[in-house]
C-alpha cells in the first residue's frame, strides 16, 4: 500500500468517526466532532455530506454545541435548503433562547435558506429581532434585511418598515447594519434619515470603521440632495433650498459667516456633518478616509477643501492595490479641484520602485495639479523622466509636458525647447510622441 492510499483510507476512518460521534457521541464528543468540521471549512474543505447529521443537533440543549452547528448551517444553508426546513420550528424556537447569540444564529440560519415559500415567516422573525434587547441581534436583523430583499423583492413594504425601526436605535453598532440596508433596500427613503440625522453625526466617531463607511456614503448623497452649496453665492449660482421641515421645523443659523470659514450662508447641520467627519481622517481604514474625502470634495466649501489632500496623499504610500484605487481616486477629484492637493504636488513624483500603472496616474495627477507657483519644479521632474529607459514611461512623461504647455501658456516656449531637444533622439517612438505634443 503507498502512503497516498494509507492517507486516503486514514481519512475515510476519520470521516466515519466524525459521523458516528455526530450521531451517537456524548455531548464532549459531539462538540470535538462540530470542531472537526468547522476547521475542515476553514481550510476549504466541503464537509456538505454531514449536513443531515448536523441539522438533528439543533435540538441539543449544550449552548456549545448549538453554536457551532448555527455555524455549520449558516455556511451550507444555501446549499441544502430543503433538508435546512426540516428544523425550522427548531430555529423559531431558538428566537425565543435566552442567550442573544443563540437568537441571532437561528436569524441567521433562517434568512439564509433560499426558499421563497418561507419568507413571510422569516420577515416576523426579523421583525421580532428588530425590536430585542441585545443589539447584536438587532444586527443580525439588518443584515437579515438584505438577504430576505434579495430573495424575495415584493417584501420591501415590510422591509423598510423594519429598517425604519432599526435606523431609530441608539446603537452604533446597529446603525452602521442598518444604514447598509437601507443603501441596498430604499437608497431613495431620504425620509427615514430626516429624523435622524443629527444622531447619525454625532455617533460617528463610536462605529465600526464599515460602518463609518456606510453612513458618510448615505449622509453625502443626504447632504447633496438638501443642503445648499456653500460656494453657490460666491460665484453667482442659484442655491438649492434646504429641507428643514423634518429636522425639528428650525432653519438653522445662516447669518454667522465668520463662525464658518467665511462659507456664505453655511446651513448649522451641514457644518455639523463636516466637523464630525474631520476626526476620522485620522483613522487606520483607507475606505474611511476616502469616504471622508468624498464627502468633502462634493459637499464642503472651497475655503475647506484643502484638509483632506494631506490624508488622502497618506494612503498612496500603503500597499500598491490600495495606492491604486487613492490614485485613481485622487485624479477625478484633481480634474475637476485641483486646488485639494495642489499644496502636496512633489508627492506625486514618481518613484522607481512605483508599478507602471501608478506611474501612469502620477502623470496624470502632475498635469491637473501645474500652476504657475508649481510649474517649474513639476517640468524639471517630467524632464527627469524622458531620460529613462522604460519607452512606455517616457512616452507618458512626453505627454504630460505637452499637456503642461497647453495648461499653462507661459511656460510653452520652455516646453517646446524641451521638446524639440527630444526629437533629437533615437528613439522613434520618443520622437514621435514629442512631435505629436509640439503640435
Amino acid at each position: 500500500m503507498d502512503r497516498g492510499e494509507a492517507i486516503f483510507q486514514e481519512s475515510g476512518k476519520k470521516m466515519e468517526e466524525t459521523k458516528k460521534m455526530l450521531g451517537l457521541g456524548t455531548f464532549k464528543e459531539k462538540l470535538e466532532a462540530m470542531k472537526r468540521l468547522i476547521a475542515m471549512i476553514s481550510k476549504g474543505k466541503d464537509v456538505s455530506a454531514f449536513f443531515p447529521d448536523v441539522v438533528k443537533l439543533v435540538v441539543c440543549r449544550d449552548t456549545d454545541v448549538k453554536r457551532l452547528v448555527y455555524i455549520y448551517l449558516t455556511h451550507y444553508a444555501e446549499v441544502e435548503p430543503d433538508t435546512a426546513l426540516l428544523a425550522i420550528s427548531t430555529f423559531q424556537k431558538d428566537l425565543n433562547d435566552h442567550n442573544p447569540l443563540i437568537r441571532a444564529q437561528a436569524l441567521r440560519v433562517m434568512s439564509s435558506i433560499r426558499v421563497r415559500v418561507i419568507t413571510q415567516v422569516v420577515v416576523l422573525a426579523i421583525q421580532k429581532a428588530a425590536q430585542d434587547i441585545s443589539p447584536y441581534v438587532k444586527k443580525t436583523a439588518a443584515h437579515a434585511v438584505s438577504k430576505v430583499f434579495h430573495l424575495d423583492r415584493e417584501q420591501k413594504d415590510a422591509l423598510v418598515d423594519i429598517i425604519a425601526i432599526l435606523m431609530g436605535d441608539k446603537n452604533p453598532m446597529v446603525l452602521g447594519s442598518a444604514v447598509t440596508a437601507w443603501t441596498e433596500v430604499c437608497p431613495d427613503r431620504f425620509d427615514l434619515v430626516h429624523k435622524n440625522y443629527r444622531k447619525f453625526c454625532a455617533v460617528l466617531a463610536e462605529m465600526d470603521e464599515w460602518g463609518q463607511v456606510a453612513v458618510l456614503n448615505m449622509l453625502t448623497k443626504y447632504a447633496r440632495q438638501h443642503f445648499r452649496n456653500p460656494d453657490a453665492e460666491a460665484s453667482g449660482g442659484k442655491k438649492k433650498k434646504s429641507e428643514r421641515s423634518a429636522m425639528d421645523g428650525d432653519s438653522g443659523t445662516e447669518d454667522d459667516d465668520d463662525a464658518f470659514f467665511n462659507a456664505p450662508d453655511m446651513d448649522q447641520d451641514h457644518r455639523t456633518l463636516l466637523n464630525q467627519a474631520v476626526p476620522l481622517l485620522q483613522s487606520r481604514n483607507s475606505a474611511v478616509v476616502m469616504a471622508v474625502a468624498t464627502l468633502y470634495f462634493y459637499c464642503a466649501p472651497d475655503s475647506e477643501i484643502s484638509r483632506v489632500g494631506r490624508p488622502l496623499t497618506r494612503l498612496t504610500r500603503g500597499g500598491l492595490e490600495v495606492a491604486f484605487v487613492v490614485l485613481q481616486n485622487i485624479a477625478s477629484m484633481a480634474a475637476k479641484r485641483p486646488g485639494m492637493f495642489a499644496p502636496y504636488a512633489s508627492e506625486f513624483f514618481v518613484n522607481s520602485t512605483d508599478p507602471a500603472y501608478c506611474r501612469k496616474l502620477k502623470l496624470e495627477v502632475l498635469t491637473y495639479l501645474a500652476n504657475d507657483a508649481n510649474i517649474s519644479s513639476i517640468l524639471r521632474e517630467l524632464n527627469s523622466y524622458v531620460h529613462r529607459e522604460e519607452k512606455s514611461f517616457v512616452v507618458d512623461a512626453v505627454q504630460a509636458i505637452g499637456r503642461c504647455a497647453m495648461q499653462i501658456p507661459d511656460v510653452a516656449d520652455s516646453c517646446m525647447y524641451g521638446l524639440m531637444g527630444l526629437v533629437q533622439s533615437g528613439n522613434e517612438t520618443v520622437v514621435s510622441e514629442s512631435v505629436v505634443a509640439m503640435k
